[in-house]
């Protein structure tokens, strides 16, 4: 079986039964209710794992937003949020591997949410669309309750990860953008997710690309690939104030190496970055057949035999080249290494995060 019908048949085997019935969708959650996050500052867990030196658990003088990505492939349009499931794990890897990069400066605030399953974004019909939206209802939610009950007035980034970005892009337009929260708004990490320059003013008049290392009011984005890699054919859900659209994703999109935080074009390596890698007692991030949480131990821990270099390529997008990835480039579907976005670069967003936070307070 070639890659292609591999494909199709995950697809057959992820797509719901259904068309979305709103009727259906799972109860929504509570956000005064602590058991609705996946990390809070007062909480240790997966979060705090660092490769070397652990974060402390004072309560620190910035805060991280966090939107997690896509953990879910079964056959519901929003994932019921149960906490023996699969994706409530799948999302602990995502912390572990994603938000543990903002721990050392910043209190984590994570929702667990009703994320849409992985088929919603390649639905040709609305179903896909709607349960994004009640998806982006509870991080909407989740953000008010934050901001209510728990930011205390601390300046704060916004960070997300391919479905977490999209959903992040959406809530800085309707809650950061021409908004009071905006005093406080550091920038935003929305990695993984295509947002079109040709659209950023329509949605933030008043926020900016970013265009160095520690700009403020400011929105980061890439998506990684081998070298060479193209997107031309492809297509993704955008969403707009007017209403959701699709999206050429080979087009003129917010991009910054975070090897240099510019959108230079030459080859650039960092020396202080860390790259990552999770560990587990238990395959189950690569089983999207998996339903049950099987309660596996988590570690991450640098890679410090291989390396990489990476480039802003004329696709919009960052290509690397390197030892580390000629060994894992085996796991990137057609040379997309999207499910290694943020580990990549772990080190350099854990430093800049910080760079970022002492510029504001400069």
């Amino acid at each position: 079986m070639n890659k292609k019908e591999k494909f199709f048949n995950f697809m057959d085997s992820v797509k719901p039964e259904k068309d979305f019935i709103e009727e259906d969708v799972p109860k929504a959650p509570n956000y005064h209710d602590k058991l609705f996050w996946a990390a809070l500052p007062e909480r240790d867990g997966l979060h705090n794992l660092s490769p070397d030196e652990k974060p402390s658990m004072e309560i620190k003088n910035f805060d991280v937003f966090y939107i997690h990505p896509t953990g879910y492939f079964l056959k519901h349009w929003n994932e019921p949020l149960e906490y023996d499931s699969a994706s409530y794990e799948r999302t602990g890897s995502h912390l572990a591997s994603q938000a543990s990069a903002f721990s050392e400066t910043c209190n984590v605030y994570a929702p667990y949410y009703r994320q849409a399953t992985y088929f919603s974004f390649y639905d040709t019909q609305s179903n896909g669309v709607q349960a994004q939206d009640v998806a982006y209802s509870d991080i909407a939610n989740a953000f008010a309750v934050y901001m209510e009950k728990y930011n205390s007035g601390r300046p704060f980034f916004i960070a997300g990860h391919s479905q977490g970005a999209l959903h992040g892009q959406r809530l800085i337009h309707e809650y950061i953008s021409l908004n009071p929260n905006r005093e406080k708004f550091i920038a935003a990490y929305l990695i993984g997710y295509i947002l079109p320059i040709k659209h950023f003013n329509t949605l933030y008049p008043d926020l900016y690309i970013s265009k160095s290392a520690d700009d403020q009011k400011s929105i980061i984005s890439w998506s990684t690939g081998l070298e060479g890699f193209r997107r031309s054919r492809a297509y993704s859900m955008f969403w707009l104030p007017q209403g959701w659209t699709t999206e050429n994703m080979e087009q003129p999109i917010v991009c910054q190496n975070p090897l240099c935080w510019t959108s230079n074009k030459d080859w650039q390596q960092d020396k202080n970055n860390i790259i990552i890698r999770l560990r587990s007692n238990n395959p189950f991030l690569t089983d999207y057949s998996a339903t049950k949480h099987q309660h596996s131990k988590i570690s991450i821990e640098s890679i410090d035999d291989l390396d990489f270099e990476a480039r802003y390529s004329k696709n919009f997008m960052i290509e690397t080249r390197g030892t580390l990835i000629d060994k894992i480039k085996s796991f990137a579907p057609n040379g997309d290494l999207h499910n290694f976005d943020m580990s990549l670069f772990w080190g350099a967003i854990r430093n800049n995060v910080k760079q970022r936070a002492n510029a504001f307070s400069t």
